[in-house]
């Protein structure tokens, strides 16, 4: 009569799982991933270089992190009156106006 190990190592391959290997091998640690960034983070950061920053330089350096992002002026100027605001870093950023431009019929 066979021990119960290998019975039930038997009725283990019988239902398709893998049998029970008797040596332990350690699993190999996974390596600690850096922290994502993200728009926001290089929307605090271009403003805190340069606060009169326009919206095409706010774009492009969101776009050179993320090439496929949708980003957009509207997004821009969303981010500024955020930032402005106080609700991107808890306290309030001096931020000049965005002078619009007026399109000429």
């Amino acid at each position: 009569m066979k021990n119960k190990k290998e019975q039930k190592t038997k009725i283990q391959a019988k239902n398709g799982k893998k049998e029970i290997s008797k040596s332990t091998a350690l699993k190999a640690a996974k390596p600690a991933s850096a922290p994502k960034r993200t728009i926001k983070q290089v929307v605090i950061e271009t403003f805190a270089a340069n606060s009169v920053a326009t919206n095409a330089e706010m774009i492009a350096a969101v776009k050179a992190e993320f090439p496929k992002s949708a980003f957009k002026d509207t997004h821009a100027a969303w981010y500024r009156t955020q930032a402005r605001k106080g609700l991107l870093t808890g306290k309030p950023i001096a931020i000049p106006p965005q002078k619009q431009s007026k399109a000429v019929n």
